[in-house]
């Protein structure tokens, strides 16, 4: 700047003296005040334009690197998203190609080698068809691998996982394998959360599933389904709806039916079948509704009302009676024919229904999930029970319990958890020397097997009501 000025002369204060702006620097003491003003001034107005200078070329900079990387940007196509393909193989399941001992005892086919590969249970659901999209599509930054039916891997195990600790998934234990029960169970997760009902696990539904925000099962008002019925049936059991009430949608009637199950079992009154609710709903101690219960009464006061009357024998009675016991004198005695026991009718019940189709909910007479079977087995051989799950029969207190499994006998009902659980998850018939019968999701069908150390390791109790 001082060069700049040296071209040119500027007179401040002074008649005939011109001085440059470096020389008036040097003299600065011998400046009057208007001439050290002045120089002030000059100064500041070439800062000023410096100032400028300096930033036009930076923003001259600025836009000549930019236009090469929008160059650039616009020259490199996009990398399109890799996919990955599902773990496993996706080919399914022949029975008449795959037999094999399984390792659990049984004699039986399977579709995979695990035998606890979780096939294509039946449903009666008439939306149960085979999907055709997922909630979302996979990209190259997705976290997840989307999940369908007939996959497998051990993605397909932590899922089922997490989805039986949610309790949306009720099966004997995890599988690498992704089958209906699976595919319903993502159904009833999706539902609850208001995605997609596809039953596809895509990016958007294991994100949610794994994340703080997944809610545990339970059933809303608006919820329609099979579980939903099942809900409703054992309502009527109860005496807290009608047969007529029965139609698969939690509506109206099924929420004060709920509300009033609720009230009288001492549960919070909100309408909603949640985990504590259908714990208490289907467990030995879930009261019936007062109707019922006076019904009850009514009956057992009629019944003790009733005497009992013998009939006095007539001669002609008593005539035929001496004829015939002497007759029975001398003839060779008949053996009389053993009745069926209510074990005999117990398992008899349960080897008559080996091979039905294992469907989650349904209690017989020709599909069943676990605890349906038993309850099934039980009503043919006499026994007076409403319908449980597995939980709930091991539960119930009015039979024996047996804690040990060196002591089970013939027509105990076996309970079981699985390896990464506590819960009691299913159940089966002891039918002696070391065989079960069972309705297993496993294998898609009732089944009699041996009890191995799987399930000897996941024992939790038996219960005898014979006892």
């Amino acid at each position: 700047m001082l060069a700049l000025f040296e071209k040119g002369r500027y007179t401040f204060g002074m008649e005939k003296r011109k001085q440059s702006i470096p020389n008036m620097i040097k003299n600065w003491g011998s400046l009057s005040v208007a001439q050290k003003r002045g120089v002030l001034t000059v100064l500041l107005f070439g800062l000023a334009v410096l100032l400028i200078v300096i930033a036009l070329i930076i923003g001259i900079s600025s836009c000549a690197a930019k236009k090469p990387a929008a160059v650039e940007a616009e020259s490199v196509a996009p990398i399109p998203a890799l996919l990955r393909a599902p773990n496993g193989d996706d080919s399914f399941y022949d029975p008449s190609y795959l037999e094999s001992e399984d390792p659990n005892g049984e004699s039986e086919w399977y579709e995979s080698e695990d035998p606890n590969a979780e096939p294509d249970a039946l449903t009666d659901d008439p939306e149960d068809v085979e999907p055709t999209g997922s909630d979302d599509p996979v990209s190259s930054e997705s976290q997840y691998t989307s999940l369908k039916k007939k996959d497998k891997g051990e993605s397909v195990t932590a899922l089922q996982t997490r989805l039986m600790d949610l309790g949306y998934l009720e099966i004997e234990e995890p599988t690498d394998y992704f089958g209906s029960s699976t595919e319903y169970a993502v159904t009833l997760f999706q539902r609850q959360h208001g995605l997609k009902q596809d039953g596809i696990a895509g990016e958007q539904t294991q994100t949610l599933l794994y994340s703080k925000d997944a809610q545990h099962y339970m059933m809303l008002e608006g919820a329609e389904g099979r579980d939903v019925k099942m809900l409703q049936e054992q309502l009527v059991e109860l005496g807290y709806l009608t047969e007529n009430d029965v139609d698969r949608i939690y509506g109206e009637k099924t929420v004060e039916a709920v509300k009033a199950f609720q009230k009288r079992n001492g549960l919070t009154q909100d309408g909603k079948a949640g985990e504590k609710t259908l714990e208490k709903l289907y467990s030995d101690e879930a009261k019936v509704s007062k109707s019922m219960e006076a019904q009850i009464k009514a009956e057992e006061k009629a019944a003790k009302a009733t005497p009992k009357t013998t009939p006095k024998p007539s001669s002609k009675t008593t005539a035929k009676a001496s004829s015939k016991t002497s007759a029975k004198a001398t003839a060779k005695p008949t053996p009389t024919p053993k009745k069926d026991t209510k074990i005999d009718k117990f398992i008899k019940a349960a080897n008559s229904k080996i091979g039905c189709e294992y469907v989650l909910g349904d209690k017989g007479p020709k599909t069943f999930d676990c605890s349906g079977f038993v309850y099934y087995c039980l009503k043919q051989a006499g026994v007076s029970t409403t319908r449980l799950n597995a939980a709930g029969f091991s539960r119930v207190s009015r039979w024996k319990n047996i804690s040990k499994i060196g002591d089970i006998q013939k027509g105990d009902i076996l309970f079981f958890k699985s390896d990464t659980s506590s819960t009691v998850s299913h159940c089966g018939i002891y039918i002696g020397s070391g065989m079960m019968i069972d309705a297993s999701s496993a294998n898609g069908k009732v089944v009699k097997r041996s009890v191995s150390a799987y399930w000897k390791r996941n024992f939790v109790n038996a219960r005898r009501p014979w006892a």
